[in-house]
């Protein structure tokens, strides 16, 4: 058996090509949840995709040949992430795609470097993998697969891959393939004798392609996700309302049920002990004490989260001037407050027992605006992305949608919020203008 099949001066391209589109899988899918064992998944699988790009015989120097090799690697990277992370295969099918527009970039990058010093990096017209050749290779790919991560996988880890779909992914895949691997070559063909800037341009176009496929599939998926994310955002205002109705028909009940008692307490007041008299009537007042806000929805939501907080243990102050909010939608006004007292009665009741709980809440008028506070103590660390609160649960694909609704009905009435945590204490204020 003719062992220059397998051991010649192209065995190294095709080992280096491997760990490359290796590497750039693994980029794409690093923030995907890990398989049980992942270290040794990873270096099993990747051990698998080097002896098995190497095993493929060079029968001759054909250009398509030697880059349909490249479909080895390829497969290679896909088993990568399919077998070393709990993705489905739209998200192995997207990863794949996007490591092989990402390492061709870096590729054609490298070809117009090697077109520019063709003595010291061309590799074909050296005919061996030199240092420079090498070292022009590695920086290529570290400089592109750096500025990939920081554009793409960072800019982008909170979305969730899954949305894109099984056929589109698949298509993109298949796109990105064939743009990528056979792009070149048809030019190559097309062009045999090629100029300086011919051959330049070519390159280019390949990097402003794979860009461009780059581009498209992160704004699916972004669309994709913003269509699910709204989805589940409808369903949810929808449920605020069904919510607001129960709550308002059920604190009305309890507000009828307490001044009864009183009534009928009143009636038996000879006959029960003084002290346990003022006990239970105590209890009628904590329970049946309205809210008064001037505002019907606010009367409603406030009322209701002093219950939970009356039974967690939690003090709760409000100064509220319910006419100034007179501008918002009765959904938007119960789904806001809901949503800031409810943040702020998960985090107080996280503190520790002996510590102080307390949640204060205030709405005013001041120079034109109408200011809504929130101050509660917290403890832990909040969890930020890009300059935004997001939520501390691991889950973020099926939880924040709390906060993203604070967000949306902030900016449709025109206003700005900040948050401050200082000392331990998480404040949001939120700034409408006046003229609403």
């Amino acid at each position: 058996m003719d062992t220059a099949l397998w051991i010649n001066s192209l065995l190294p391209v095709k080992i280096i090509n491997t760990v490359s589109l290796l590497l750039a899988a693994g980029m794409f899918s690093h923030t995907l949840p890990r398989r049980d064992h992942f270290a040794l998944r990873v270096i099993l699988c990747s051990l698998a995709g080097v002896l098995l790009s190497a095993a493929i015989p060079i029968l001759n120097d054909n250009v398509v040949y030697v880059s349909s090799v490249l479909l080895f690697s390829y497969i290679a990277a896909l088993l990568l992430v399919h077998v070393c992370h709990k993705a489905g295969w739209p998200m192995v099918c997207f990863a794949g795609a996007a490591a092989f527009a990402v390492d061709h970039i870096a590729s054609m990058l490298d070809s117009i470097f090697a077109l520019s010093f063709p003595d010291q990096l061309n590799y074909q017209a050296i005919g061996a993998m030199t240092g420079p050749v090498l070292i022009n290779y590695i920086v290529c790919r570290l400089l592109v697969y750096a500025l990939a991560d920081y554009l793409l996988v960072s800019r982008n880890k909170d979305l969730d891959m899954e949305n894109v779909g099984l056929a589109p992914a698949f298509v993109f895949m298949i796109v990105s393939l064939g743009i990528n691997l056979y792009l070149n070559l048809i030019y190559s063909h097309l062009v045999p004798d090629k100029t300086f800037w011919m051959s330049f341009f070519a390159y280019l176009m390949n990097i402003l392609i794979s860009m461009l496929l780059l581009f498209c599939q992160y704004a699916m998926v972004r669309e994709n996700s913003m269509r699910a994310q709204l989805r589940v955002e409808s369903l949810l205002r929808e449920q605020a309302k069904a919510h607001y109705r129960i709550s308002k028909e059920n604190i009305e009940a309890i507000n009828i049920k307490c001044h009864d008692l009183k009534h009928q307490l009143l009636a038996v007041k000879d006959a029960i002990a003084p002290q346990e008299y003022n006990e239970i009537m105590e209890m009628i007042n904590s329970y049946g004490a309205e809210i008064q806000t001037d505002n019907e929805v606010l009367d409603v939501v406030f009322q209701e989260k002093n219950f939970q907080c009356r039974k967690l243990g939690i003090q709760f102050t409000c100064i509220i001037d319910g006419t100034a909010l007179a501008f918002m939608g009765t959904t938007d006004l119960y789904v806001l407050f809901g949503n800031l007292l409810d943040n702020a009665i998960e985090a107080v009741s996280k503190l520790p027992d002996g510590e102080v709980k307390n949640i204060q809440v205030s709405v005013r008028r001041d120079r034109g605006f109408v200011i809504i506070t929130t101050e509660n103590s917290y403890t832990g660390d909040l969890v930020w992305s890009g300059g935004r609160l997001i939520t501390s649960k691991s889950d973020t694909h099926n939880h924040g949608f709390g906060i993203r609704s604070i967000e949306r009905i902030v900016h449709k009435y025109g206003g700005r919020y900040s948050i401050s945590t200082e000392d331990q204490i998480f404040t949001m204020n939120i700034v409408f203008p006046v003229n609403q």
